[in-house]
């Protein structure tokens, strides 16, 4: 099964990306998805919502699992909106609790409804976007059942490749 990679915001999201794309494309096929505007420099209202809808374009209709960063979880949830029936897994990394607008939080509404064993969520201790507290806070007002892990960091970098592979492939951490 297909696994899709939605990185953060900045153009620095990249290259974290791609090294995940590298380590789990050893097990499963992996994609990363590029923003448009790490091309114009812009990114445009409703750019979240656009990159969701050109994904759900791409993946068609097979199942396919994702790992998101930032930004990128709003991203898996509007795909997850759109397709339920074709995400298989979702791991949720870094919520950027502190940058969202309270009309974004809404973006995050499909964690009530989608199985919380297919859902991970990890988040650094005291990432700068939204620690480990705010973030669980957050996440459990959505679905108390979430599984939400607490790494030991104070950035915003989430390289849990073996987290993450042990989660898609036995659905454990």
């Amino acid at each position: 099964m297909e696994t899709i990679i939605l990185p953060g915001f900045s153009l620095k999201n990249k290259a974290w990306a791609e090294k995940v794309r590298t380590i789990l494309n050893s097990r499963f096929p992996t994609t990363v998805a590029t923003w448009a505007h790490w091309e114009t420099g812009h990114a445009e209202s409703g750019w979240i919502e656009r990159e969701a809808e050109k994904i759900v374009g791409l993946i068609q209709n097979k199942q396919v699992n994702i790992v998101a960063k930032s930004i990128g979880t709003a991203v898996a949830m509007i795909i997850v909106k759109l397709k339920p029936d074709l995400v298989n897994k979702v791991i949720l990394c870094g919520v950027p609790v502190r940058d969202l607008e309270k009309e974004d939080k809404n973006f995050y509404d499909p964690l009530r409804t989608f199985p919380e064993d297919k859902i991970l969520c990890i988040q650094n201790s005291n990432d700068p976007h939204g620690s480990y507290a705010e973030a669980e806070k957050f996440l459990h007002s959505i679905n108390s059942r979430l599984i939400v892990v607490s790494k030991p960091r104070s950035d915003h970098e989430y390289p849990y490749t073996d987290d993450f592979i042990n989660f898609l492939q036995q659905g454990g951490v």
